[in-house]
């Protein structure tokens, strides 16, 4: 009899006791699954460019500043979102480390088959237009490619001059690329090539800032007239901002800002 009591006490105490831990648990909020839709705060975005391509872009330091940085840090502290733009060497370097992804964004470049694999293109946002630099009182005549067949050319390591052109190049002339634009001028003025393309404005600020004025000029005929993007290479997490960069772009365009960031590293 007593163990037959003592059972069904122990049977009362237990059911209490889960009656008891069931109405404690009931008082607490439920608990929630974390919710992975937010946002987690984002590196910065690293963008860099050209070390020799004023006003757009150039070395200062060990950064790239000209307007095409200006106007995409512009853009992003509109987006909220962090930039940086490092010096990343030269423009063939640039390059190869936007196509690896260790550079999320080139801040300004032509366009091309080859940079279409691996990077997305914002809408233009000025041109640029290449030009023939000439050692002073040269012969050279120039108002089509094929004028320049059999002439001895300089180009700086991995510049593009727009496709068609570059196309030509391949196909048809002699052009020695160099690491900088001075090994280009030194050449030209040596004697030791007929003609350097490149950058109109960037060759005018070089002329200028080496004292070259009387010894180089530039043939009044352009090689082309290119348009300048921002690129991001494709699987960049900042290549989803695309949309957004374009509507800025756009209205940067219109309103004259881009006009007055180009005017200002013009004038520095």
């Amino acid at each position: 009899m007593k163990k037959v009591i003592s059972l069904v006490i122990a049977a009362i105490v237990i059911a209490f006791g889960v009656y008891y831990g069931v109405s404690r648990n009931s008082d607490k909020p439920a608990a929630t699954a974390p919710d992975n839709r937010t946002a987690q705060p984002e590196r910065a975005l690293v963008a860099s460019g050209h070390p020799e391509w004023q006003p757009i872009m150039f070395k200062s330091g060990e950064e790239i500043q000209g307007a095409g940085p200006a106007l995409e840090k512009m853009i992003f502290d509109k987006l909220d979102v962090k930039t940086e733009f490092p010096y990343n060497g030269a423009w063939d370097e640039v390059q190869a480390k936007a196509k690896s992804g260790e550079v999320d964004s080139l801040v300004a470049a032509y366009k091309t088959d080859e940079r279409l694999t691996y990077m997305d293109y914002s809408e233009p946002y000025t041109t640029d237009p290449v030009a023939l630099f000439v050692k002073a009182g040269s012969k050279l005549k120039f108002e089509k490619p094929e004028d320049l067949i059999g002439k001895k050319g300089i180009g700086t390591v991995g510049d593009s001059y727009g496709q068609k052109f570059d196309d030509f190049i391949k196909a048809k002339l002699t052009v020695r690329t160099v690491k900088t634009s001075q090994e280009a001028f030194d050449l030209l003025t040596g004697g030791k090539a007929d003609y350097f393309v490149y950058s109109l404005y960037a060759g005018e600020k070089e002329i200028k800032l080496k004292k070259l004025q009387g010894k180089v000029e530039n043939l009044p005929h352009f090689v082309a007239e290119e348009n300048f993007y921002i690129t991001f290479y494709k699987k960049s997490p900042f290549a989803k901002y695309l949309p957004q960069v374009n509507e800025l772009i756009k209205q940067y365009k219109a309103d004259g800002t881009i006009d007055r960031l180009i005017a200002q590293y013009k004038n520095q």
